[in-house]
């Protein structure tokens, strides 16, 4: 398992990574590590994108399993968003007090299952 953002950059797929405060009301996200070669004003919207759609997401799967009495996605893990040639995915630490995101280059067709394991388990940056 990649306990590191360092062993995270070795994953076929990943173009660059970071780990990230989720912002709270009025706040920018504090940033706790970053790789690779993608510009720091992309990493703070894609990391906000993340923590957003995440968040609305945990919010969906509660009132879906509320109405249907079926427990099968809440509390959501983790978030992609597929883009042309790069996509992005954003995870919950283990620890639960930060996130941890990815850029994968598609061309590469890395595992998103596998590849969320993985980042769940980063705790150095």
């Amino acid at each position: 398992m990649a306990k590191s953002l360092d062993e995270l950059m070795k994953i076929k797929g990943v173009a660059a990574c970071g780990a990230w405060k989720p912002s709270g009301r009025d706040k920018r996200l504090e940033i706790l590590g970053r790789r690779g070669d993608i510009p720091e004003e992309a990493g703070y919207m894609a990391s906000a994108f993340c923590e957003f759609d995440l968040f609305t997401a945990n919010t969906q799967c509660a009132v879906y399993e509320q109405y249907t009495r079926h427990e099968k996605f809440f509390p959501a893990e983790a978030i992609a968003i597929r883009g042309r040639e790069y996509s992005v995915i954003a995870v919950y630490s283990k620890k639960g007090d930060y996130m941890v995101g990815a850029f994968m280059r598609n061309s590469d067709r890395p595992d998103l299952w596998s590849l969320s394991e993985e980042m769940m388990e980063v705790e150095e940056f």
